[in-house]
């Protein structure tokens, strides 16, 4: 049965260890048809930090380790792509090409970045798209300027009086749908996808990680729901979302899953500018993050497989990222626990765990 599998972010600073652990994972990429994940960096030496809170880069010679654990296809559709602006990006596009890995969400022009990559996978074609509602600076794709597939959004704030008067300091209500072009073109960009291929992922770089949303206002952005029900119904068979680093809940949506957030997949520690660059320093947020926290080390890889009826079915395998931020899968009541607690915060889905891993009910 073709097997496709699905993970989050992709972030290497140093070569990934030749351990039993990851070896496991590896092991199970490399048993899939294609694997695809989010390469969270550009692959560059070049380049200059844009004006921003976090610049992230990744040495060319790493992106050899991203191919050996098996990946096939990589999307490039995030807010980190243009961290270095249009040099390392473009490095990214030519190192990729050289190793002739894939890629989709990033291109010369706004057409080249929502252009799909379509794989054969036995007697089917499967189509791959990426696109991000996360934008660093200058880095959405135009007519005639490279970037990234954008889905931007618009942002309208609510004050409630009587809460400011009890609870002043309050975080506001934040209101958020995406741009109207942006979401056309990204409809258009499935169609045309679906009629070329037998069956479309879509990976969406896309939500709010868990310290920059009030505890009130837990969950979901009001316009990943817009977006993600819009580009179901145009035809996208699975979407994959990352960006909040930690697991979000799923949603079976028209038969069609939602992943609205798979966490981080490999996730190394930054050495890069981070809080020396003026933005950073003038920043008014003042924000922790423990990388060995749990929230930030849970992730599932996701396997699809495809039945000789067309459809689909969604196993899901825990795995748990260690102190330097390398996978390793989790066994026994540690990945009951994480399938447990998916299933638990995913209401329009149910998710049962047995044999080692979940299962995903589509009916």
């Amino acid at each position: 049965m073709p097997t496709i599998a699905m993970v989050g972010d992709i972030f290497l600073q140093e070569a990934l260890p030749q351990s039993a652990e990851l070896a496991a994972v590896v092991s199970l990429l490399r048993s899939s048809d294609i694997a695809f994940g989010n390469l969270e960096t550009p692959v560059s030496e070049r380049g200059t930090p844009i004006d921003k809170w976090i610049n992230m880069r990744m040495a060319p010679a790493l992106l050899a380790d991203v191919a050996d654990m098996g990946f096939d296809i990589v999307t490039l559709a995030n807010n980190h792509m243009w961290d270095f602006g249009e040099v390392a990006c473009n490095d990214t596009l030519g190192h990729l090409l050289a190793r002739q890995l894939p890629y989709v969400g990033a291109g010369g022009d706004l057409d080249a970045a929502w252009r799909a990559e379509v794989l054969p996978m036995g007697e089917r074609k499967v189509a791959f798209l990426g696109a991000t509602s996360t934008l660093g600076p200058g880095s959405a794709a135009a007519e005639g300027r490279p970037g990234v597939a954008p889905i931007r959004v618009s942002e309208a704030y609510h004050l409630d009086p009587l809460a400011s008067l009890e609870q002043p300091g309050s975080a506001p209500f934040v209101f958020t749908r995406a741009w109207r072009e942006d979401l056309e073109r990204a409809i258009a960009a499935i169609k045309f996808a679906g009629a070329e291929a037998d069956f479309v992922v879509l990976a969406l770089h896309w939500g709010v990680p868990p310290f920059w949303r009030p505890r009130f206002q837990d969950g979901l952005a009001d316009y990943q729901i817009e977006v993600g029900h819009a580009l179901i119904e145009a035809g996208a068979d699975v979407i994959v979302g990352h960006h909040p680093h930690s697991l979000q809940e799923v949603e079976v949506y028209r038969g069609k899953p939602i992943f609205y957030s798979l966490g981080n997949f490999v996730f190394h520690h930054n050495q890069g500018p981070v809080r020396d660059t003026p933005v950073s320093r003038n920043a008014p947020y003042s924000v922790q993050v423990d990388r060995r926290d749990r929230e930030w080390s849970e992730t599932v890889i996701v396997q699809a497989d495809l039945t000789s009826a067309g459809e689909a079915r969604y196993s899901l395998f825990p795995a748990l990222l260690d102190a330097a931020g390398n996978p390793q899968l989790l066994a026994g009541d540690e990945a009951r626990a994480v399938i447990a607690r998916l299933d638990a915060m995913s209401p329009q889905a149910q998710i049962r765990f047995d044999d080692g891993q979940g299962h995903l009910h589509l009916r």
